[in-house]
């Protein structure tokens, strides 16, 4: 059977109304949320928590109060690898 890891919107609705900048990257939003972001290598999207995590924030714009700006910007994660983010702007 599998299991599922529970995450709260409220908590990232906060997160998001406490940043200072009106964009930011999903990797600011899983680093404010987990405390770092390191790069699934090696990972199928399908089963990697940071892609599945930028999916439920696709989810939720509307409740969550953004909108995906841009998707696939090129980044580095904790450990300097390389991968990719979505960047999201507030609604004002």
């Amino acid at each position: 059977m599998d299991e599922q890891v529970k995450v709260s919107i409220e908590r990232i609705k906060t997160i998001i109304n406490d940043l200072e900048d009106s964009t930011f990257s999903t990797i600011d939003i899983v680093k404010k949320y987990s405390g770092g972001f390191y790069s699934n290598t090696k990972t199928a999207p399908y089963y990697s928590f940071n892609a599945q995590f930028g999916k439920l924030l696709k989810r939720n714009e509307k409740e969550l109060g953004i909108t995906e700006i841009e998707k696939g910007k090129s980044s580095k994660d904790d450990n300097g690898h390389e991968t990719t983010t979505s960047i999201w702007e507030k609604r004002t």
